[in-house]
């Protein structure tokens, strides 16, 4: 299973090829950018994608539950 230090020393081709092989959880909007969030197991992986250019600006990748909040924002539940 990839770790997040080997995804880290990969190259940005790598690291989507990566990513895309993950398992995809939800998106957000940030800034004008749709950003996707997948999990690679036991970390997760965020693209950040401008639909405007159609480019991947960045990818990102972190193991703390924190980073996940953006993504909670945007959940809900029904109680009844």
């Amino acid at each position: 299973m990839l770790s997040l230090e080997k995804f880290n020393a990969l190259n940005e081709h790598d690291q989507a090829e990566a990513i895309w092989n993950g398992t995809f959880l939800a998106d957000r909007e940030e800034n004008g950018l749709v950003v996707r969030l997948y999990s690679l197991g036991t970390f997760y992986g965020e693209v950040f994608y401008d639909a405007h250019t159609n480019k991947i600006l960045r990818l990102k990748a972190f193991d703390t539950t924190s980073q996940l909040v953006p993504y909670l924002a945007h959940i809900r539940f029904n109680l009844h």
